[in-house]
């Protein structure tokens, strides 16, 4: 250890100080080679994340994270430092060397060249086939590919668990909708510890089994672009990383705990035991919150039919009456057209009925008094009974007799009498009865002398 310090603190020249050089050595399992790059990669900020340990207290009202978060928001690491030095630690203290310090640096600047080419080649590749596509040293897409790289990578026997299929977008969806816990497992294949994590704590029997029953398990290897973005999202240190997550939305998730580093299988066990009873306590309050957005939602909708209801009902009612208002102006404009009518005919008639009084007056006027010629006498009964009587001359033609009658009511020796005479009549003799219709013929050819004439109403054809 005092090699790997030495060495770490003659290659950055003296940037850090020796209790900050030990912190960053410590964190990376005392590998020289990853130190330099946390530190390079770090720059200016000397301080180096501290590895928490595990915890299950107060998770679940933890800040929540919307694409990203603080270190501290992570129940808990394991990661301590190994008190043994590991194999490149001590083939660097036996060297001892400036040529070992320098085989370090090439070896450094060429790895750090390759992942450079490597990441802007999986940009290239991500930006014309998608996230799914090709890639140089990138991890496999889906779950059971992955599952198979790391038995492929770690023993052909190797158990795991089953994976996820499909995104990290779609996991959490899943985990949201099935109300259980998100496990994230971030892999890298130049981390120290991934061989024993992914044999000893993901194919341990237990571990497989709570993984399988209990939550939905999203695997991604950190060469791949969406499991960086995922490591960067929950501040991923050391790997391989094991994160517990609460998917309160797609957008919004919540950290409940995570080992990292160098992992055993109790502490694992027991993150996942203690995520598991918070979320026993904590899914009773989801299902209320669904069934109270369920409700809500049913309220709405109930809401909005009976408000379609109301306005199809107002429409209704305002179709009835404008309906009832068609019918009442239609009913006002017929009784105005009748009004109109009836006026119109009782102006014609009493237009001609004045014509005819007028006519009428005339003629009784033309009639004048009976000469010394009119030796016969003819009487007529009217239909209300009255009799009348007037002397004609015996030459006369039946049809002075009808003017006579028409306009007898004229008369100034009937004035005052109130005989009424239809506007219509026929002239008939009484006994025997018999129509006098000949106009042309003269009384003495009807012979009318000292008869007694009968006016009748002519009624209308209708």
């Amino acid at each position: 250890q005092t090699e790997a310090l030495n060495m770490f603190r003659e290659v950055t020249a003296g940037a850090r100080e020796e209790e900050a050089a030990v912190q960053i050595l410590t964190s990376c399992g005392w590998s020289v080679e990853q130190a330099l790059q946390l530190h390079w990669a770090a720059g200016d900020d000397h301080s180096v994340p501290a590895a928490a340990a595990a915890s299950s207290s107060g998770a679940l009202g933890a800040p929540l994270l919307r694409g990203g978060g603080s270190s501290d928001e992570a129940r808990g690491s394991a990661g301590s430092g190994s008190s043994s030095s590991p194999p490149r630690a001590a083939a660097a203290a036996a060297a001892g060397s400036s040529s070992g310090l320098v085989s370090s640096l090439v070896a450094w600047i060429t790895g750090g060249l390759r992942r450079i080419g490597a990441t802007f080649f999986s940009f290239i590749c991500t930006f014309i086939f998608g996230p799914g596509g090709p890639r140089i040293g990138g991890g496999p897409t889906s779950g059971a590919a992955f599952s198979g790289a790391l038995a492929a990578s770690y023993g052909a026997n190797l158990q795991l668990p089953r994976f996820f299929e499909g995104s990290f977008t779609q996991a959490l969806q899943t985990a949201q909708r099935e109300l259980k816990l998100l496990v994230v497992f971030l892999h890298s294949e130049h981390a120290r510890d991934a061989q024993s994590f992914c044999t000893n704590v993901l194919g341990n029997d237990i571990v497989k089994t709570m993984l399988d029953e209990g939550f939905v398990l999203w695997g991604g290897d950190i060469a791949r672009m969406e499991a960086h973005h995922v490591s960067q999202m929950i501040h991923a240190r050391q790997y391989p990383c094991f994160c517990v997550l609460l998917p309160a939305s797609v957008d919004e998730i919540r950290v409940i705990g995570a080992v990292q580093g160098e992992v055993q299988v109790d502490s694992t066990i027991a993150l996942l035991v203690g995520c598991s009873e918070e979320m026993d306590s904590h899914r009773s309050e989801i299902v209320a919150r669904s069934a109270q957005h369920v409700e809500d939602r049913y309220l709405r909708e109930e809401q909005d039919r009976e408000y379609q209801q109301a306005l199809e009902m107002d429409k209704k009612r305002q179709e009835e009456r404008a309906a009832q208002e068609r019918v009442e102006r239609e009913s006002q404009r017929e009784a105005e057209e009748l009004r109109k009518k009836e006026e119109e005919e009782f102006a014609r008639f009493e237009a001609d009925r004045i014509s005819l009084d007028t006519e009428l007056k005339r003629q009784a006027a033309a009639l004048g008094v009976p000469g010394a010629d009119a030796t016969v006498c003819i009487a007529l009964r009217l239909p209300a009974g009255q009799r009348v009587q007037r002397k004609f001359r015996p030459t006369a033609p039946l049809s002075e007799v009808y003017v006579w009658a028409s306009c007898v009511g004229y008369l100034s020796e009937h004035e005052g009498r109130g005989l009424e005479i239809p506007k219509r009549f026929m002239l008939k003799t009484s006994f025997p009865c018999r129509d006098l219709t000949e106009m042309e013929s003269t009384i003495d050819d009807l012979k009318l002398a000292g008869s007694q004439l009968v006016l009748a109403e002519i009624e209308d054809e209708s």
